[in-house]
């Protein structure tokens, strides 16, 4: 039991520790929810009151109870940094709110209480649920606080001294109170043991992926030295080439050994992305500054190719645009293996990257990068972002690569809570779009 609960404790922590962009994902997930639980608690409020089911508690508590969920929809969004505290007083609440409908419709010992008693505690556990699901911390709590009033209600109302009921449906009443009574801790008690579980997992998996970081660290430092070793004494022997044989044969060598270190780097970074526990964090970024470097240093490229490359950035959005928050060296990364990829498989022609707000979404930021290259087959495109695959096209055949570079973009714009589209034709050229968050708040 103490190994269980240890494991909860790990669990709890390394949830504790999730990047805010996982937060604010999580808390935007909330706050659909909490908006469907505003709608189904005063949809349930007018259709019952139609049909003089609710009670009096009923007819404050349930409207009262869809404005607090409209409300708590509003603030996660507004501040999704308090998710943990917003949810807590949600669920606080509803458990309070389903006391008193139990409360109340076990003393109304006719058909209308106990419907309000059934028709309620079946959505009880709704609580325990989403406290696990959703809080930090202070799930457990929350919930045998419930239960604890759960269990002073059924003493009040059904105890040695309380009068105790003999018409059918108040008898009736005392039982379904009585099954809610044995049947509660067992919610509880799985739901606690899910959670210790999921936490174990998860510690078990973010150790293999420590191990696995270990392992090629050590196998990058074992590979980089000789590595290193091999491209000093290539400069020193093109000092003692005459022969363009001789030239040719050192360029070779040369060009191996960076393809070499290439595959290595992308290898380790793919790797690392892998581990749900890396930290991204986030800061107030240039992201127009980013774009352009990132076109700026890949234009020796495109023009040795005979490419042109254009950067479109309004002069609006340049201003929006110059205090985003995100992960500026990812943006940088993203952008980089898009244009190394629009490089690559393009032919002739040109490469157009821009970088926009979204009209139909203030909060985010689009980057696109359009090629005129060689395009990608239908059959292939939902493909391109898996690890190690390649366009296999005759005119490509002597590109170089490890088939990650996409693979990498892919991970990084879900770790920054952001998509990825692709639209391509064969012989029509390509055209990657990525949004991301730029109003992440703190």
């Amino acid at each position: 039991m103490a190994e269980s609960s240890e494991a909860g404790l790990q669990g709890q922590a390394l949830i504790d520790d999730k990047a805010p962009v996982v937060q604010l994902v999580e808390a935007r997930l909330l706050s659909w929810v909490a908006a469907l639980a505003a709608f189904a608690a005063l949809s349930c409020w007018l259709i019952d009151g139609s049909a003089s089911l609710n009670s009096p508690w009923e007819d404050i508590g349930a409207p009262a109870m869809g404005v607090m969920y409209a409300l708590t929809s509003v603030v996660l969004r507004w501040r999704p940094q308090w998710l943990n505290h917003i949810v807590g007083i949600a669920l606080g609440s509803t458990g309070v709110y389903f006391l008193g409908c139990v409360h109340f419709g076990a003393l109304n010992t006719t058909p209308v209480g106990l419907y309000s008693l059934t028709s309620n505690a079946q959505f009880m556990p709704l609580v325990y649920v989403g406290a696990f699901v959703a809080m930090r911390k202070g799930a457990a709590m929350l919930s045998w606080l419930q239960y604890g009033g759960l269990v002073v209600l059924y003493v009040h109302n059904y105890g040695p001294w309380a009068l105790q009921p003999t018409t059918p449906f108040g008898i009736i009443n005392g039982h379904a109170c009585f099954v809610l009574l044995v049947t509660h801790p067992c919610y509880i008690v799985a739901l606690h043991y899910i959670t210790a579980l999921k936490g174990r997992l998860r510690q078990a998996e973010l150790e293999s992926h420590r191990s696995k970081e270990r392992f090629l660290a050590m196998l990058s430092h074992e590979i980089r030295t000789p590595l290193q070793a091999m491209l000093g004494s290539i400069d020193l022997l093109s000092l003692k080439v005459h022969t363009p044989v001789e030239r040719r044969a050192i360029d070779r060598i040369r060009v191996a050994s960076s393809q070499l270190e290439t595959h290595l780097r992308d290898v380790t970074e793919f790797t690392r992305l892998e581990n749900p526990d890396w930290p991204l964090p986030l800061n107030d970024v240039d992201v127009t500054q980013v774009v352009v470097d990132a076109c700026e240093g890949f234009a020796p490229q495109a023009n040795a190719r005979g490419l042109t490359l254009h950067c479109e950035i309004s002069d609006i959005d340049r201003v929006t645009l110059s205090h985003a928050r995100t992960n500026g060296t990812r943006v940088q990364q993203i952008a980089a293996n898009l244009l190394s990829n629009a490089v690559k498989y393009t032919l002739s022609g040109s490469i157009t990257v821009s970088l926009q707000v979204p009209q139909e979404a203030p909060e985010m930021m689009r980057l696109k990068v359009r090629d005129t290259g060689i395009g990608i087959p239908p059959e292939a495109i939902r493909k391109v972002f898996e690890p190690y695959v390649r366009i296999e096209d005759g005119r490509t055949s002597q590109m170089e690569g490890t088939g990650l570079g996409l693979a990498v973009v892919h991970r990084l714009v879900e770790k920054l809570g952001g998509q990825i589209h692709l639209y391509s034709q064969p012989d029509e050229g390509t055209c990657f779009t990525v949004d991301l968050p730029r109003l992440a708040r703190q």
